[in-house]
């Protein structure tokens, strides 16, 4: 309808519509609040759980120092290669740390190991290194072989 002036009133719209926003409205909160929440990581079941205990230190070196004279031997007698030898002794003192800190030494490199405050056992596989990697090792398996043994009896 057109008033004195010449204006038309704007047109209502009909309720419906106005529904129709607010569920829309509703529905893309909705949507967002489970993308939010739906991503979160949930809480432990047991938060008053012990924490993971660490094998009995003097009995993981006994292990590990019977496996470093155990290659040492192999290697020796001529059963397994030298560079497989300085390879092994090297992985022995890596999990010996690993089992007695919970950490995965196996996957650190030597810097990793000196941020972490790893000095003494850098320093021992910094030893055993150029023997893993060199086509004819600098040192015998037994040289090696007694600095894993150094590293392991100094672990605290």
């Amino acid at each position: 309808m057109q008033d004195d002036a010449g204006f038309y009133s704007p047109l209502q719209y009909q309720p419906h519509w106005l529904w129709l926003g607010i569920v829309l409205v509703f529905l893309i909160g909705a949507w967002y609040a489970w993308i939010l929440l739906s991503g979160r990581q949930k809480a432990p079941a047991h938060p008053g759980a012990p924490a993971p205990r660490f094998p009995n230190l003097e009995s993981l070196r006994t292990a590990c120092l019977a496996a470093i004279d155990a290659t040492a031997t192999d290697a020796d007698a001529g059963r397994l290669p030298e560079r497989d030898a300085h390879q092994k002794l090297s992985l022995l003192v890596r999990e010996f740390a690993g089992a007695a800190t919970g950490l995965p030494m196996t996957s650190m490199t030597l810097e990793d190991l000196h941020r972490h405050e790893f000095k003494d056992l850098a320093s021992g596989i910094a030893g055993i290194y150029p023997n893993e990697f060199a086509s004819v090792p600098v040192h015998s398996v037994r040289h090696s072989a007694e600095a894993a043994r150094e590293v392991v009896r100094a672990w605290n």
